[in-house]
Parts: structure tokens; C-alpha cells; sequence
């Protein structure tokens, strides 16, 4: 009997038409499924790639923000223009040279703020300005007064922060996402190459069992949760540079071992990342809004490379919206 003659028969029982409404509000895709049905990011090719600063400043205005002994350069594109609710997305960009993560940003094709923090070598150089929890705060605030001026005096609000880094700036990240508050206002996260550990105790040489220390990577449980649940986006480009710490291929693990994600290893040469020669792609982990990208590579070049594509792993994700 077809649902529409169902409906229409006089002498059909109240709860047959009850019971088809039931399984037919229940067919639709659950969360789950909504999230798997989500098109997902294609890694970027890591091909060699030669940088060098630019011969003219790029158009726009660069306005240097103080908070205490740390300086950070805030990027305001030529061509921004302030929404007219004043909700600004601004990107945040941790360790390399300002005019890099600018070039990268307009690269990408992005035009909104842009805000470097470039403070030197070293985790703990990043990690310790934000181990005053008030200073991520404080420093949305710099920027907010910064763009409401250029705004000429329009109220801004910064709705949502993304985050990129680079090697040592995941130092910065960590501390960071120690505080709900920041974790709230974050929407987005990258890190180019960037996340380490120490080993745990119990397992103080790298080998096949050893695990990165907890106390390093707590701090990034509650996003990478969210990530996988498909609320905030993790990326994680890593190369196989070994390192007597845990390097990013461990801890790429450890993140995919705490939501139980599975691995996709990739054949050589069968799409543009895997062909490169030297640095091709090895695996990928995707779920939800939860990427793990595993590239080959073993030296200082193959650790540069990854930050060199910054703008192509951005843009891998705007092209799928995420989120």
C-alpha cells in the first residue's frame, strides 16, 4: 500500500500512521551521519618550496601591540572592511617572521585581521607569556580597541579566533587551551609540524609502545574531543622527523588513539600529496572536524615544508567550509 493511499484510508488504525511517522523521522541522518557525510579536506601537496620577504610591504596597515614584555603584529588587509554587526573572525599566527604569516594569510586568500606572535625559539618561550591566563584575554582586547579605531570608532567584537603555529609556537597553544574561556571563543586550530611532548615516565626511549607525557598533552584533550564531535576544527600536519622527545608523528597518535579514529594509510603516487618524492603523504586520520595528515620526510627541510604550505592547508579547509 502506498504511504499516500495509507493516509487516506478511513479505516486505517490511528497507530500504523503513528508508527510510519516514527520510522520516518528516525530515517533521517543522526549526528554521526551528518558529520560523515561532510565532504572532507584534501591534504595539500608538501612540495619544496622557496620563500624569501617581500620587496614591498603588502597593502594594508601593520600596528604593533604591546601587552607587557610581548609584542605582537597585527595585519588589517587593504581590502577589510569591518562587518556591519562588528563580529570579526580574527586568525592568530604563532612563531615565524611576521611578513611569512602575512604572505601565507593573503595566499590563502583570506581578507580579515590577521594577528603574528614571533617571539623567539623554544616551546616554553610561548608557553610561558600565556601561563598568565589573563593575557589571551587581554590581547583580544589590544586587538579589538586596535580594529575599532581603524574601524573608525565602530564598536568590534571578536566572535571567532583561529589559530595556526609552527614548530615551537604549539607552546602557546597549549597553555591557551588551558582555560574553557579561550577553548569557547576558539573556532579553528592548525598546527603546522607543531606538537610535542616529553615521553612518559614509564616509557622514557621513543620506541613502538612509548607514549608522549599526559601532563603535555591534556591540554589538548577537550579540543580535539570537540573537533572529532565535529563542533571545532584540529589539524595536524606532521612530518617523520625524529626527535629524542615525542615528535609530532607520536603525538599525531596519541590524538588519534583519544577519540579512537582510524587510519587511512595512502598507496604511493595515488593522489597529488602521495606522489611528491619527497615528502609524500603516508596516512590520514579524518573524523568529524578532527585531521591528522602524516607526511615522509626526515629532515630540517621536510620540518620547514610544512609551515611553507600553511596557506594550502588553510585553504583545504575553507574549501569544504569547515566549519
Amino acid at each position: 500500500m502506498k504511504a499516500s493511499r495509507l493516509f487516506r484510508a478511513p479505516s486505517c488504525p490511528s497507530w500504523i500512521i503513528l508508527v510510519f511517522l516514527f520510522s520516518v523521522a528516525h530515517a533521517a541522518p543522526g549526528h554521526d551521519a551528518l558529520i560523515a557525510m561532510v565532504k572532507k579536506p584534501e591534504p595539500p601537496v608538501m612540495t619544496k618550496r622557496t620563500i624569501a620577504p617581500p620587496t614591498t610591504q603588502p597593502a594594508g596597515e601593520q600596528i604593533d601591540l604591546l601587552d607587557g614584555d610581548y609584542k605582537f603584529r597585527l595585519f588589517i588587509p587593504a581590502s577589510y572592511l569591518a562587518p556591519a554587526d562588528g563580529k570579526v573572525d580574527l586568525c592568530i599566527h604563532f612563531h615565524t617572521a611576521a611578513w611569512f604569516a602575512i604572505d601565507e594569510h593573503l595566499r590563502r586568500g583570506l581578507n580579515g585581521p590577521l594577528l603574528v606572535a614571533y617571539f623567539g625559539e623554544g616551546s616554553s618561550t610561548y608557553g610561558k607569556p600565556f601561563a598568565d591566563r589573563e593575557r589571551f584575554a587581554r590581547v583580544i582586547a589590544l586587538t579589538r580597541g586596535a580594529l575599532s579605531k581603524a574601524a573608525g570608532g565602530k564598536p568590534i567584537e571578536i566572535a571567532n579566533v583561529d589559530i595556526a603555529s609552527f614548530s615551537a609556537g604549539y607552546g602557546a597553544v597549549r597553555e591557551i587551551l588551558k582555560d574553557d574561556k579561550h577553548i569557547a571563543i576558539i573556532r579553528r586550530i592548525v598546527l603546522c609540524d607543531s606538537l610535542y611532548a616529553g615521553w612518559d615516565p614509564a616509557t622514557t626511549q621513543p620506541g613502538a609502545t612509548s607514549r608522549p607525557a599526559m601532563e603535555n598533552m591534556q591540554p589538548f584533550e577537550k579540543f580535539v574531543r570537540l573537533a572529532a564531535a565535529g563542533e571545532k576544527t584540529f589539524v595536524l600536519t606532521h612530518s617523520s622527523v625524529p626527535t629524542p622527545y615525542a615528535n609530532t608523528a607520536a603525538t599525531a597518535k596519541w590524538v588519534a588513539e583519544l577519540v579512537d579514529a582510524p587510519r587511512t594509510d595512502i598507496a604511493p603516487s595515488s593522489n597529488p600529496a602521495s606522489s611528491d618524492k619527497d615528502f609524500p603523504l603516508l596516512y590520514r586520520v579524518d573524523v568529524g572536524h578532527l585531521h591528522l595528515w602524516g607526511y615522509g620526510g626526515e629532515d630540517a627541510q621536510a620540518h620547514l615544508t610544512h609551515i611553507r604550505h600553511l596557506g594550502d592547508v588553510w585553504k583545504a579547509l575553507d574549501a569544504c567550509g569547515e566549519p
